[in-house]
């Protein structure tokens, strides 16, 4: 196994855990994993025929292998469920990245609170053109965050209905930092807006 340049400062870490320190951040991990892939695994970039892998042990694998052959650095903010949910979430995102190669057309979109908009469009649509519109909102929303991880999981998260709490929960912030997240997303749709006029 090739080591990496916080090789000795993770191994310091890794040595104080205990079997069950390891089961329970596995554990966390495993289900942040299957949650965040959902039904992205039976075909395109988080399929077993693409990674060569069954996609959850993959990227569980990769979080498990970066830690401890000091690749990522395990911080001191962060526990090691918290680390391996970030190396996870980064290389989910890659993965996206290196497989994806078109960007989705913006168009423009009208809403008053992003979380609302997203619990709205969790109804089911009463006919084709609204389900259209909800399609739209859901691309343009999708490519202004496309790119940055921490807002593609807080997407993920509203499409879920989860809320705000839930969320910032599982993205290991409290609920001013998710504040501050949803300010730099409404910033980042108003600018997708403002560009797609140009």
């Amino acid at each position: 196994m090739e080591t990496g340049k916080y090789y000795h400062a993770n191994q310091r870490k890794v040595e104080r855990l205990t079997d069950a320190d390891w089961k329970v951040a596995m554990a966390k991990c495993k289900e942040h994993i299957k949650w965040r892939l959902k039904q992205r695994t039976l075909s395109g970039a988080h399929s077993a025929s693409n990674l060569g892998a069954e996609p959850v042990d993959h990227y569980l694998g990769i979080a498990y292998e970066k830690i401890l052959a000091g690749i990522w650095e395990w911080k001191d903010d962060f526990t090691l469920s918290q680390q391996m949910i970030r190396i996870a979430d980064s290389y989910i995102s890659k993965q996206v990245e290196q497989t994806t190669s078109a960007k989705s057309e913006a168009l423009k979109i009208v809403y008053k609170d992003v979380e609302e908009e997203f619990y709205d469009l969790a109804a089911p649509p009463t006919d084709e053109r609204e389900r259209e519109e909800i399609e739209r909102k859901l691309a343009v929303i999708e490519t202004a965050v496309a790119g940055d991880e921490d807002l593609e999981f807080m997407i993920e998260g509203l499409k879920d209905g989860k809320k705000r709490a839930g969320i910032a929960d599982l993205l290991g912030i409290n609920v001013r930092q998710f504040d501050k997240l949803r300010e730099k997303l409404m910033r980042r749709i108003k600018n997708q807006q403002q560009s797609s006029f140009r």
